[in-house]
């Protein structure tokens, strides 16, 4: 199997598409217009991915998100967030294990071909692509707003479209761009975090001035462990699912690594230490400090926490490190999207405009389509707000568990086939106990999200979104069927 060399190999399972890995031939077509290039550049080093892996986990979701979730499940949380990291690790693991011998920008999309066929391809491709303009767009109001707190003068809609054009011309620069500004401001998410997690456990232990120990009292003080029940575990761990999204654009980003096996194998190694840490850690220590119940946790547990502490100007802080955090989100979702919208183009599951690459081997087209969308929803919501755009963007968040089944059972076929052929796992990749864990993992996100349809709270938007995704899949079954009828 090539691994992006210029010439496409087929096989026959893959409904026609260059085999995973091949790059080179279908990312060329109709290129001309970007100056001649024909595939994307590979300049991302064993660092950009790390970091990138880093960043990926930890969002946005984390210093906000969380804190809703918390408010949803009590102290539960942990038990949401600890479950959702199981889940985690043997999805990056599965596509660890994938991405070893099949590494391309196309990812899952194409893991889901080679699996069932184009229009599992088809499905996984564009439910993946959808969410990330509308996140964009929001991100990029929560942006501007945080820097409307501070020059006031500033209008919000101004200040969006300004930070949707700097990381939009950070991606059309050149990979290696995005690659950098996601390890220096990936870097300041990650020192602030761990230093969020000393100074709580300080506090939690009683060796903070001014600040008594806990104990177990905020776990178990206010209706208990589990004040909401299981049912509101699930409805946290949606939550959760949601905060961890973004973990798989390093596997997407393993397409244009200078050495993708490497890339690979570092990333999933250290995954399991960073959602424990960076996630487990962090809310741990929210909840054994304050209780879980209070206002302040609810819209801002990390501020709530700092301010608990005594911690001067921990606000400003705060919202420094969230201005990097939502930058960070922002510049990764202009990258993610338009890299699955490029592989569909290639695999003639998008209009071929958008596999151009240009001269500094980026894909532009898909670039700029991307951002354009989220500038319409973004200039729509700031003058002409309506509930509609929350509920569209909820249901796009729970399709975060299409593409998490997706994975699982494209691994459970390419699995099967790549032992059948004699090849393993490399070391530090791939799933224990396979089959056995991706059938756990599967059984798991299939259950999570039954268990949503019949919780009253979150019903409306799992049926939309299971909506959405069947009607999806009906459009690249009629596309498959309609490209394998023979011509007249």
């Amino acid at each position: 199997m090539g691994q992006g060399n210029g010439t496409a190999t087929r096989r026959p399972d893959t409904g026609g598409a260059p085999a995973a890995g091949d790059t080179a031939t279908a990312a060329g077509a109709g290129s001309g217009g970007g100056g001649g290039a024909t595939t994307l550049a590979r300049s991302l080093h064993s660092r950009h991915i790390t970091m990138i892996s880093i960043g990926g986990a930890v969002g946005a979701g984390l210093f906000v998100g969380s804190g809703v979730s918390i408010q949803q499940a009590g102290p539960g949380i942990l038990i949401a967030y600890a479950l959702t990291a199981a889940i985690v690790v043997l999805i990056m693991r599965m596509l660890a294990e994938m991405s070893m011998t099949r590494p391309d920008t196309g990812a899952f999309a194409v893991y889901g071909r080679l699996a069932f066929g184009r229009w599992a391809g088809f499905t996984s491709g564009w439910i993946y692509w959808i969410g990330w303009p509308l996140g964009l767009c929001v991100e990029a109001i929560a942006t501007a707003r945080i820097v409307h707190g501070w020059i006031p003068a500033l209008p919000v809609w101004l200040t969006a479209l300004a930070m949707v054009g700097l990381v939009t011309a950070v991606n059309l620069f050149s990979v290696r761009a995005y690659g950098e500004m996601e390890f220096w401001v990936v870097w300041i998410k990650v020192a602030v975090i761990a230093l969020f997690i000393a100074v709580g456990l300080v506090a939690v232990a009683g060796l903070l001035p001014g600040t008594p120990a806990p104990g177990v009292g905020n776990l178990v003080d206010h209706g208990g462990f589990l004040p909401m029940g299981l049912g509101g575990v699930v409805i946290a761990t949606s939550g959760a699912m949601f905060s961890f999204s973004g973990t798989e654009i390093v596997t997407i980003a393993a397409g244009e690594a200078q050495d993708a096996a490497t890339a690979i194998r570092k990333s999933t190694r250290t995954i399991l230490l960073r959602v424990t840490v960076f996630y487990l850690g962090s809310l741990a220590v929210i909840v054994l400090l304050l209780p879980w119940n209070s206002t302040a946790v609810g819209e801002s547990p990390f501020a709530a926490t700092l301010s608990h502490l005594g911690l001067r100007g921990a606000s400003t802080v705060l919202n420094v490190v969230l201005f990097a955090a939502m930058l960070s989100t922002m510049n990764s979702q202009v990258y993610a999207s338009s890299r699955m919208l490029f592989a569909l183009a290639r695999d003639r599951d998008a209009p071929s405009l958008f596999a151009r690459v240009s001269r500094r081997g980026v894909p532009h087209t898909a670039i700029l389509l991307t951002v354009s969308v989220a500038v319409l929803c973004l200039l729509l919501q700031v003058f002409h707000p309506t509930t509609a755009f929350s509920r569209l963007v909820s249901i796009t968040g729970d399709t975060v568990y299409v593409t998490w089944i997706g994975i699982a059972a494209a691994h459970l076929m390419l699995g099967r086939r790549d032992r059948s052929e004699g090849l393993r796992p490399a070391s530090g990749t791939g799933v224990w106990l396979f089959p056995w864990l991706t059938w756990a993992t599967l059984i798991a996100l299939l259950g999570l999200y039954a268990v949503m349809i019949v919780l009253p709270e979150s019903r409306v938007d799992a049926v939309l979104a299971l909506g959405f995704t069947v009607a999806v899949a009906l459009a690249g079954l009629w596309l498959q069927r309609r490209d394998a009828t023979p011509a007249a």
